[in-house]
């Protein structure tokens, strides 16, 4: 199946929908604080995060795990927002579990539209081939370009499903090219205490290249500290698990904090 039209046809039901909804300006400021967990309303952030991964690896590779350091920082402007990550890698595969830079990326996101019912984001984001060892990346240089349509459900939750599309465009011909289509489900619900939020994040992938498919889903836990060095401070915790003999991990727990809107 080709991907390009899948991501014409995810657009032009994305489109219809805009086209049945009520054209409903949304509210001049929010009920409540920006939280982070809304996608039509990206906040300020710049975040620090511990990730360990428990690795499907191939046959005969030694080791089975990965862990991460990973700094984002992500600056709106307008209806838009750039965030940067830069990721500090150790995988213990090929007798290295030094920690070294893995690949860094850089994704632009746009609102395209809010309603009070519903929200249609565009992203494009580029991973690039910077990884210091082969073990530490993909090899390649990748563009994510992706939609995501958020709906306002009663109560407060948010339900955000979301398609994007990975494809290798550049690195070493002797590491495999990529090409992928991913659906996630992301789900925010409105929990009754103000100082907790919650995301849940099911996430289905299908690689064309190997023609797989597998599924991974993760949980986000976040606590909110309150106001602190000219922000908002958070911290979270995010197990998550891989589903399927196709999928690249087995489990992994993220955690981390993160200074919103400073």
């Amino acid at each position: 199946m080709n991907p390009i039209a899948i991501i014409a046809g995810f657009l032009l039901l994305a489109s219809a929908g805009v086209a049945c909804a009520q054209d409903t300006p949304a509210p001049a400021s929010p009920p409540t604080e920006n939280d982070g967990t809304d996608p039509t309303s990206p906040a300020k952030f710049a975040k620090v995060s511990f990730e360990h991964l428990d690795l499907a690896l191939p046959d005969g590779l030694p080791g089975d795990n990965s862990n991460s350091l990973i700094f984002e920082y992500q600056q709106p402007f307008g209806h838009n927002a750039i965030k940067l990550k830069l990721p500090i890698v150790s995988v213990d595969a090929l007798g290295n579990n030094d920690y070294a830079l893995g690949d860094a990326s850089v994704k632009l996101t746009h609102v395209l539209t809010v309603t009070k019912t519903h929200g249609i984001i565009l992203n494009g984001e580029i991973v690039f081939d910077t990884a210091s060892r082969p073990e530490l990346g993909t090899g390649k240089t990748v563009i994510k370009p992706g939609i995501t349509t958020a709906f306002f459900l009663k109560g407060g939750h948010i339900f955000a499903p979301a398609f994007v599309q990975s494809l290798s465009i550049a690195g070493d011909d002797n590491r495999a090219d990529i090409n992928s289509s991913t659906v996630d489900f992301y789900f925010v619900p409105k929990l009754a205490n103000p100082k907790l939020y919650m995301t849940l994040d099911p996430a289905v992938t299908h690689d064309w290249k190997n023609d797989k498919t597998f599924l991974v889903t993760a949980l986000t836990l976040g606590y909110k500290l309150g106001p602190m060095l000219g922000g908002r401070g958070q911290i979270f915790v995010k197990p998550s698990i891989g589903i399927g003999s196709n999928s690249p991990t087995g489990w992994g727990v993220s955690t981390g904090f993160q200074l919103l809107s400073f």
